[in-house]
């Protein structure tokens, strides 16, 4: 859920139901400024600049009497200041970005997705009192995942209703966006996407559909897809020069800063240890990394097994549909994708099995 309550607290989202005198739209702002700052309207997606204004008095405006051909989603932005705001024709919002983000319409998208946040809002202050009061009474690790997992649910509900609801507006289709990142199945996220409208304006829901399509091409059974790095001396190298090569390769897509990543380390030295060879061997694949700690971390960490350095070409992470690290799969002798996914004691085991055949 974290990723859905980071998304939901980074744009607040207007329109407005009134009967505002302009073709297109108009905004209305205070902000901390000093007189002379400029104030950005930007797209949502790339942040290109929409359009520009000048604080003054603390105030900004931006008008279009250009009518819009369906409703668009922007940020405005000053500093670290923004907020998002959703536009339509004849409308007309107000911004106050003098401390959080408040975006009012009287009334209209914007005042609803300020309940949603509310209600999600308090359920998760009610979540961590609980998960506090449970812990310190004592309660089992078993009762509190589910209890956790329980309120996870009951929110995630809250999100997926709101959407149901608001399919025809970009209301809907921002919740929407919020929940994309949670799909597993590329076809259910494709059914829905046809279903809410505006849905394709949000980058992020098009990006998930590509992260799971690649995922499904990277899935067990498939074969593996290769890509470039360098060695650890910088010279060239690809994931083809150890998979598809007649042994088990457990590759690791890991970063030194990843603190998940350093704990499966040894679970992969010991591997290594007691069964590289002829038939088995780990690769690392250093991603999302600066060259520098990476290597420090080599050393550090004792690591003994071959390393491709990726972390220059996002090739790498997109053509496996890799949102998280670690992300360790094991590949067969004739290349073929065995299993994603592994941790622990399930990887060791799992690799056991294959070097006991």
């Amino acid at each position: 859920m974290k990723k859905l309550f980071t998304l939901a607290a980074a744009m607040v989202a207007a329109t407005a139901i009134g009967n505002a005198q302009v073709a297109g739209y108009k905004i209305n702002g205070t902000a901390n400024g000093k007189d002379g700052s400029i104030i950005y309207l930007t797209d949502v997606n790339d942040k290109s600049v929409i359009d520009s204004a000048v604080v003054t008095n603390s105030a900004f405006t931006f008008v279009s009497e250009t009518a819009l051909n369906e409703p668009e989603a922007f940020f405005i932005s000053l500093g670290r200041n923004s907020a998002g705001v959703f536009v339509d024709n004849g409308a007309e919002i107000n911004v106050d970005l003098t401390s959080s983000p408040i975006v009012s319409d009287n009334g209209g998208y914007n005042d609803k997705l300020s309940a949603l946040h509310s209600t999600v809002g308090e359920k998760s202050t009610e979540m961590r009192k609980t998960y506090g009061e449970m812990a310190q009474g004592g309660a089992s690790k078993e009762e509190l995942q589910k209890y956790v997992m329980d309120k996870q649910n009951e929110i995630m509900g809250i999100y997926q209703q709101a959407m149901t609801e608001n399919i025809d507006n970009i209301y809907g289709a921002y919740v929407f966006a919020m929940l994309s990142s949670n799909y597993e199945s590329v076809d259910e996220l494709k059914a829905d996407c046809e279903k809410v409208k505006y849905a394709k304006k949000f980058k992020q829901i098009n990006e998930q559909i590509k992260v799971l399509e690649n995922v499904s091409k990277t899935a067990a059974g498939c074969m593996f897809t290769d890509f470039g790095g360098t060695n650890i001396d910088g010279t060239p190298a690809k994931l083809s020069d150890h998979v598809g090569k007649g042994k088990y390769v457990l590759v690791d897509f890991w970063a030194s800063w990843c603190g998940p990543c350093r704990r499966e380390i040894p679970n992969l030295v010991e591997l290594q240890n007691k069964f590289g060879g002829e038939k088995f061997t780990v690769l690392g694949v250093n991603v999302w990394d600066k060259e520098p700690e990476f290597k420090k971390a080599l050393t550090s960490e004792n690591i003994n097994y071959p390393q491709l350095y990726a972390s220059h070409n996002t090739d790498a992470t997109t053509l496996y549909g890799i949102k998280g690290i670690p992300q360790i799969i094991l590949f067969a002798p004739d290349g073929t994708i065995v299993q994603r996914d592994l941790r622990g004691e399930e990887m060791k085991a799992l690799v056991a099995e294959k070097m006991a055949q």
